[in-house]
């Protein structure tokens, strides 16, 4: 363990983070890249046609997307170039993961438990081949809170400049950088045992890439970026917000009480409402962690495995209790939360478990000789799970839905012309097409079968076909999954 350098260990974590990306690519050669991913790549496409306002026009936040069109530029196609994006930012998120524990512990050992914990972490994994703007946002917010840390332990200023200009880049991937960034100049203006004048000049300092960029907005004008894009949310979320979030509360309680009161008059729905909201919530948090890694934080947390002075908790805890303020309030006004809008609070509170894993390593070298293998073969075997459960499907496969994709590929030409219900099989089949919206089906058992204009139709849908009473179709090939899944390719009649 001693030879075990920490150079060792961010060359180690950042080749098993690209093996583990392109693992998450091929899928076993049956790849997703999801819906937002054709939007994306959509998008991309746009802005290398027509500029910035194209793009725009396309999606509102498109920093993610000029980045891929860039690499398009180099010779890649779009999806290449997202996927060695998303590799990249996915190595960066490792790296600094590993680096925090290092600033906070430098022993090789923790650093060790820091690699597996994140390179086994399956709520990231499952992401990993897909392509989300959220790879920017969670890579450059670890970056900033690596800074921000290193600065309270040296002040070295050039780390609260490094600070903001991360949270920067970070804002460009996901709006919600701003908040956040604009939160922590807030915490770190009060910090204890500084000056005003310090704290004034420590805020500025972190500041200053969030005032250069408003001044390059006004100089390239809002009116022409369609309101200044995602901006205009957050604006709508200061003057609106309290509004909104209380009156969707009262309507959903209002739903509450027509549904249950007549049948237990005993029940307090605004009570019911708010357990049921932090339930879910707290769950949303475990099941992402995962409830192991999250005993492992608990029991680190609680025995104070990690000794932080004072600036270093109210950093942590109000960057913690911020991302848990801005989830809460978006789960009332929404009433869902997905697994990649936690996973940048999940990964702060997945800091304390490499420290909390020492911790019970320390003990477990205190006991016999059979603990202590008892320990590490449950450990190993915890690893191996996690890691191993990331690329396990469980559910049914969509194997036909590829296999469908694939005939398309090899079967049309650039002059068919397509319609299809899925939008990730139209985009690889066609790529971004001009025609684009015209050409997503939305077929009903009533549809009127007007297809002329198509040479090929293509469906997929469970148990029942809703293109059966369309005589002007003629079935070329239909593919099954496991579950009744169906994949049905049409010629239509001429």
């Amino acid at each position: 363990m001693d030879r075990l350098s920490q150079r060792h260990i961010y060359i180690i974590a950042i080749l098993f983070s690209l093996l583990l990306s392109f693992i998450g690519f091929t899928q076993w050669f049956t790849p997703d890249i999801g819906v937002d991913g054709v939007l994306y790549l959509r998008c991309a496409a746009a802005y290398n046609q027509g500029g910035l306002k194209a793009a725009m026009a396309l999606y509102q936040w498109p920093f993610y997307s000029i980045i891929i069109a860039h690499l398009h530029q180099l010779g890649l196609s779009y999806i290449t170039a997202a996927r060695l994006l998303d590799a990249l930012l996915q190595a960066w998120m490792v790296y600094f993961f590993i680096r925090i524990v290092f600033h906070l512990n430098p022993s090789p050992r923790i650093g060790l438990w820091a690699l597996l914990c994140i390179i086994c972490y399956s709520t990231l994994n499952d992401e990993r081949g897909l392509f989300l703007r959220d790879f920017g946002y969670w890579a450059f917010y670890l970056t900033s809170f690596w800074a921000a840390l290193v600065f309270l332990k040296t002040e070295k200023q050039r780390y609260l400049w490094l600070f903001g200009l991360n949270m920067l880049v970070a804002a460009l991937f996901r709006i919600e950088g701003v908040v956040i960034a604009l939160s922590s100049i807030v915490l770190f203006f009060f910090m204890p045992g500084w000056s005003f004048y310090a704290r004034c000049r420590n805020s500025l300092l972190m500041a200053w890439p969030f005032l250069l960029g408003a001044v390059l907005f006004l100089l390239i004008g809002a009116h022409n970026l369609y309101g200044g894009g995602r901006l205009q949310d957050i604006y709508g979320y200061i003057t609106h917000g309290v509004a909104t979030v209380l009156q969707n509360k009262e309507q959903t309680i209002d739903l509450m009480d027509k549904a249950l009161k007549p049948y237990y008059i005993f029940i307090r729905t605004n009570q019911m409402y708010i357990g049921m909201l932090i339930g879910f919530f707290i769950y949303k948090i475990v099941a992402n962690i995962g409830v192991i890694y999250s005993g492992f934080a608990i029991y680190g947390w609680t025995k104070k495995a990690l000794v932080l002075d004072r600036r270093e908790k109210i950093l942590w805890y109000g960057l913690i209790i911020i991302q848990v303020f801005i989830l809460f309030v978006f789960l009332m006004n929404h009433l869902f939360l997905t697994s990649r809008y936690v996973l940048a609070l999940c990964l702060l509170m997945l800091l304390w478990t490499p420290f909390g894993i020492e911790q019970l390593y320390q003990k477990a070298l205190l006991c016999t000789r059979k603990w202590r293998v008892g320990f590490a073969v449950a450990l190993s075997c915890l690893f191996i799970f996690t890691l191993l459960n990331s690329f396990v499907h469980i559910g049914p496969s969509k194997r036909h839905i590829f296999n469908a994709t694939k005939w398309l590929q090899q079967h049309t030409t650039v002059n068919d012309r397509i319609t299809v219900n899925d939008t990730i099989v139209l985009y690889q089949v066609k790529g971004a097409i001009s025609t684009w919206d015209e050409d997503i089906l939305t077929p009903t058992q009533e549809s009127n079968c007007q297809f002329s204009v198509y040479r090929y139709v293509a469906v997929k849908f469970r148990h029942e076909d809703p293109l059966t009473h369309c005589n002007n179709l003629i079935l070329l090939q239909s593919y099954h999954n496991e579950k009744d899944g169906v994949a049905n390719i049409y010629e239509v009649k001429r």
